[in-house]
């Protein structure tokens, strides 16, 4: 099910992390050579200015050839539109993926640019085939994206790629906010129902963290990640919910008092503590950027209510606050203490989870020197991998 080879997203990972153990120190150039000659990069990735105009390059001839085709077929079209559009979307789509497998399995190409832009016009071309077969117009907007959302999820298991996987949470989400609007108690309940699809995603990507084929997916889930813990603290913020229902209600001239006000003001306080204690818990640094930034948005929440200071003072206080507490931690943590320090990653004496796992690898192909630096034993984890220090 996997247009890109597992070896490759392996071998990728291994010798970022022989560069990495490598800038560090614990290897040797031998080493490193070594390791980069057993674990070979055989596909093609340019760098991130080429693998723009790549991807610029290709969407012009994909746009020139939609605009042949409708030249083309421009008769066809006016005759009989629906049933036209839908058949040359799914031709199109079809020749689009054609050569999309084609570039990656002969040209070796590897989230290329060319590659990308061949997949996301060859998902629109899909999408596009599907609601003028099924008269998008006059179904409901949640309907309507439920028909395409298989679509791009089996572009997420075949292709793992990050704009895609976006997309489709967007899509998802707009489902589950439509569907509840449809009916009288889902506008009541949205917030809840947000919260609820929000929390179901986040334990779906932490579960299929397990998978053996997880670096596959890490990007995937990574995302996956980041987006279910952001809209699942804006589905229970106070100022979401209150200026979202005001919208929802088309009430333009302020927002009022909404109903369940109590719960959402706990919501908007608690959801970062438990966001910081869990990133702390866990060693998960992405939970913990996730809980500050939460933390940042609920008092903005909370001034924009209830502010009594003007904005400068209050800036002035809370800057003078940061810049104290950091320097308290700076020099709190210069010696490590419970498995934190303020030294930089280079510095750190524990290897993470992914090392370990290097390491196991390597001392099973390579043959190395005796005398060198052996990793083994300890329970160290970071990262977001958990494990004891």
């Amino acid at each position: 099910m996997k247009a890109y080879q597992q070896k490759d997203i392996e071998h990728t990972f291994l010798q970022e992390k022989a560069e990495n153990w490598f800038e560090k120190g614990l290897l040797p150039q031998t080493q490193l050579d070594a390791i980069k000659k057993e674990f070979p990069l055989d596909y093609y990735q340019p760098n991130f200015f080429l693998r723009i105009a790549l991807f610029l390059f290709m969407s012009l001839v994909c746009t020139f050839s939609i605009a042949i085709l409708w030249l083309i077929f421009e008769k066809a079209i006016q005759q009989s539109p629906t049933l036209t559009l839908s058949i040359l979307s799914f031709a199109f789509g079809v020749g689009l993926v054609a050569v999309l497998e084609h570039f990656i399995k002969y040209q070796k190409m590897f989230y290329a640019g060319t590659d990308n832009a061949l997949l996301y016009y060859g998902i629109a071309s899909f999408s596009t085939a599907i609601l003028t077969a099924f008269d998008a117009q006059h179904l409901p907007t949640w309907l309507a994206l439920l028909l395409i959302l298989p679509v791009f999820l089996i572009a997420i298991v075949r292709y793992a790629d990050s704009l895609t996987v976006c997309g489709t949470y967007i899509i998802s989400l707009t489902i589950v906010f439509d569907a509840s609007l449809s009916f009288s108690a889902g506008k009541t309940l949205l917030p809840f129902i947000i919260m609820l699809f929000s929390f179901g995603i986040y334990r779906l990507s932490e579960k299929l963290r397990k998978r053996k084929d997880v670096l596959y997916y890490a990007n995937v889930l990574d995302i996956l990640k980041t987006l279910s813990l952001t809209t699942f603290y804006l589905g229970g913020n106070y100022f979401i919910v209150r200026e979202g229902n005001a919208l929802v209600n088309k009430i333009y001239t302020g927002s009022t008092q909404i109903a369940f006000a109590p719960l959402f003001y706990f919501f908007s306080v608690m959801i970062p503590i438990l966001y910081v204690v869990g990133g702390l818990k866990k060693k998960d640094r992405l939970l913990l950027f996730m809980g500050l930034l939460c933390a940042a948005f609920s008092v903005f929440t909370y001034r924009h209510y209830f502010g009594f200071l003007p904005t400068e003072i209050a800036l002035i206080i809370s800057g003078t606050l940061l810049i104290v507490v950091c320097a308290g931690l700076i020099y709190y943590l210069k010696t490590p203490k419970f498995g934190f320090t303020y030294n930089p990653e280079s510095e750190r004496d524990g290897i993470s989870l992914e090392s370990i796992l290097l390491s196991e690898i390597i001392q099973t192909k390579l043959d190395t020197d005796e005398k060198t630096f052996r990793f083994g034993g300890g329970t160290s984890g970071g990262g977001g991998a958990g494990g004891e220090y």
